[in-house]
């Protein structure tokens, strides 16, 4: 069987392969994905319903490792391909079977350019989410919480384009992957406590 198995892998492109392989070994995971643009609040609604429903939060940056790779200020990606490859080898190490988590992360990115680009759709099916959370805020909120945080001041219209793409993202791969989609605005999470209360 194993023989078999080597030689369709051996006809199909490596990063489908690896998808393929992820699909087999992910059947028993729980993971909630928690998006939203920089400064929108993951952290803190996160914090909130992992205390409340017994989650494990882990941040896409923590699991990257992201200190590694780049300054904990740049929020633009140098390699999109590499840097999502090393989020689901990484996370395909953290994950235990029959445990629920809340990873936090993104649809959309900075690249090398400064501008907002749509994380490949593969990375979503190699985490392989049982339901999205998105988060949304009013962007000028949002500019003003990264001018204090980070120290640096993003382009507000940078910002509402990155929020307009991650909504559409989000959107495509709930239901490319047929999974619920809950958008929260301003933190608010009593539209989601109903369906958390009931996994």
């Amino acid at each position: 069987m194993e023989k078999t198995r080597e030689k369709q892998y051996k006809k199909v492109p490596h990063t489908t392969t690896l998808i393929i392989y992820r699909t087999i070994t992910m059947i028993n995971r729980q993971i909630i994905f928690v998006g939203g643009i920089h400064g929108v609040g993951k952290g803190t609604v996160c914090k909130e319903l992992s205390q409340k429903f017994n989650f494990e939060h882990l941040s896409a940056s923590q699991v990257l490792k992201w200190n590694e790779i780049s300054d904990l200020r740049n929020k633009k990606v140098q390699n999109f391909a590499t840097t999502q490859e090393r989020l689901l080898t990484n996370l395909n190490q953290i994950i235990q079977p029959n445990k629920k988590y809340l990873l936090d992360g993104h649809f959309t990115l900075l690249n090398s350019n400064g501008e907002p680009e749509k994380i490949d759709d593969s990375t979503f099916v190699g985490i392989q989410p049982e339901s999205i959370i998105l988060l949304t805020m009013q962007p000028s909120i949002i500019f003003e919480r990264l001018k204090q945080r980070d120290n640096s001041t993003y382009k507000l219209n940078v910002l509402k384009k990155m929020q307009k793409m991650e909504f559409e993202h989000a959107n495509h791969i709930s239901k490319k992957l047929n999974i619920p989609l809950f958008t929260l605005i301003n933190g608010d999470t009593s539209s989601v406590l109903e369906y958390l209360n009931k996994l």
